[in-house]
């Protein structure tokens, strides 16, 4: 029942969404019939690439602040591979019809309290990087849409806008990826990492301690954003060599 309500719920999403979408595409169309604009699918991109522009840019703001000033900032923390067993002489009669035959939790979403600074100052500033590379790529869009609709598609800044934000795609993206995989990695060191324990006599239980997750070094360098980064800088290249004709082509007219 859960499942078909979760289902459900995304339909309605969904719906919602592209309602909304499906309004701003007949309302720039009716203003660009008025206007007697010939691009209204340029003039919506516009309209949206700067509100995503906007929006990533809070977005990134909003998160700063929160890992900043929460006591407890969620973070998403590495764990060597675990999964819950139940504790000897406990036995679930019905309930689940499936069974984990292996592999167990890697990553856990969790609240730390009593993070170290550096930890938290790394996490911070790895989320707000995720965000600022979306404001990038929509505010390259909205600079590519406006200089299209004001009939220069191939000017300078436009080369400039690109290569700009082939840097930060690539450098922001690996940096981003490399931040918050340290510092979710020493949240793992210091949440689970023991040094010492003791307990008393569990009947039935040998080692307690089986049921604690244990820490791991987990960092990924990533290839994607230095891919997206060099496919960004070939299409400055492309902008380059159009602005270089329209330049030679209005000189010869």
């Amino acid at each position: 029942m859960s499942n078909v309500w979760a289902v459900g719920q995304i339909v309605v999403v969904a719906g919602i969404a592209l309602a909304i979408a499906a309004a701003l595409f007949a309302t720039a169309a009716a203003r660009a019939r008025r206007r007697g604009d010939p691009s209204p699918v340029v003039s919506l991109a516009l309209t949206l690439s700067a509100l995503w522009a906007v929006f990533s840019l809070l977005g990134a703001i909003v998160s700063v602040v929160q890992n900043l000033a929460a006591d407890a900032p969620r973070m998403s923390v590495p764990v060597a591979p675990f999964w819950p067993e139940l504790l000897p002489g406990v036995v679930i009669d019905t309930g689940p019809t499936a069974q984990v035959a292996g592999g167990g939790f890697s990553v856990a979403e969790v609240d730390v309290a009593g993070i170290s600074p550096l930890a938290r100052g790394l996490w911070t500033t790895g989320q707000a990087l995720w965000s600022l590379i979306p404001a990038a790529v929509a505010a390259l869009i909205a600079v590519a849409c406006f200089q299209l609709l004001a009939g220069r598609a191939f000017d300078r800044i436009i080369v400039r806008m690109t290569m700009a934000t082939a840097v930060i795609v690539a450098a922001g993206g690996t940096a981003a990826q490399l931040l918050s995989d340290i510092s979710g990695s020493m949240a793992s060191r210091e949440l689970f990492e023991r040094v010492s324990a003791h307990w008393t006599d569990i009947p039935g239980i040998e080692d307690p301690l089986a049921w604690w997750p244990s820490a791991t070094l987990d960092i990924t360098l990533p290839f994607w954003p230095i891919a997206a980064g060099l496919g960004l800088a070939a299409l400055a290249a492309v902008f380059r060599y159009g602005s270089r004709l329209q330049r030679d082509t209005q000189g010869l007219v």
